[in-house]
């Protein structure tokens, strides 16, 4: 399966990026120094992990990391859904003012059931 956007509403989902146009790198290194973008590619191609960064819907900027561990059972794959918040949680996100006031932590919170309902539609099993 290669890498998709998921919308979430008012928070977005897409694949990692490290490249000329966006770099994730910077976002992706307040959660975890050793997470590397090129390996979570490869990591995605062979069904052992997906992950994306997820944004504000005005925005191409990270900021929260959300990673699907993902194992083969005898049923398919299931997987455990971690998402992490880049920084603050509590930050304020940048956005038009006619919009409610949103944080990090709410883009953590609000990106999970879109995700949850998309590893349902891809036959995965959530395990908590």
């Amino acid at each position: 399966m290669e890498p998709t956007d998921i919308n979430g509403g008012r928070f977005y989902a897409r694949p990692l990026h490290n490249d000329d146009r966006i770099d994730d790198t910077p976002a992706i290194r307040l959660i975890d120094a050793h997470f590397d973008v090129d390996q979570a590619h490869h990591r995605w191609h062979d069904n052992s992990m997906y992950s994306w960064a997820v944004c504000e819907q005005t925005n191409i900027d990270m900021i929260a990391l959300a990673v699907l561990h993902l194992t083969t059972t005898e049923h398919g794959l299931s997987g455990i859904l971690d998402i992490a918040p880049a920084g603050d949680p509590a930050r304020e996100l940048p956005n038009d003012p006619i919009l409610d006031q949103k944080t990090v932590g709410d883009g953590v919170h609000e990106i999970r059931g879109p995700i949850e309902r998309w590893c349902e539609a891809h036959g995965i099993t959530l395990t908590r």
